[in-house]
């Protein structure tokens, strides 16, 4: 792949990472404050908002996990010049798989926090 269009490409992806991490950060930080007044919901309100809190959760593994695995794909579509770089070479040793893990476990324990708070 050509070096402007596998930057751009990257770029691209890397964007929309700093955009879920918004997004995820936006809907958490929400929730906590539906959380803080739950003393006074019922058990249907209650429901309703582990179902968001999930919802939010499995939308933003998937956001980040996709960006992830795209920008991992692209160290394998780097031509020879970049692959060979100190860059490209560093880029090659990254521990995607680590980070995919990471973001994943992140999600996963904010939700599962979230839902316990809502009902303790």
């Amino acid at each position: 792949m050509k070096a402007k269009l596998l930057q751009s490409w990257v770029s691209s992806r890397a964007a929309d990472l700093r955009a879920a991490t918004l997004v995820y950060t936006g809907a958490s930080v929400a929730t906590l404050f539906l959380i803080r007044d739950a003393a006074g919901y019922g058990d249907e309100m209650k429901a309703a908002l582990v179902v968001a809190i999930v919802g939010f959760g499995l939308n933003a593994i998937a956001w980040f996990d996709g960006a992830l695995a795209d920008i991992a794909a692209s160290r394998s579509s780097m031509d020879e010049d970049m692959a060979n770089s100190d860059m490209g070479k560093n880029f090659k040793k990254a521990p995607f798989n680590i980070f995919r893990g990471l973001a994943a476990s992140i999600v996963i324990a904010n939700t599962v926090a979230q839902s316990m708070a809502l009902y303790a």
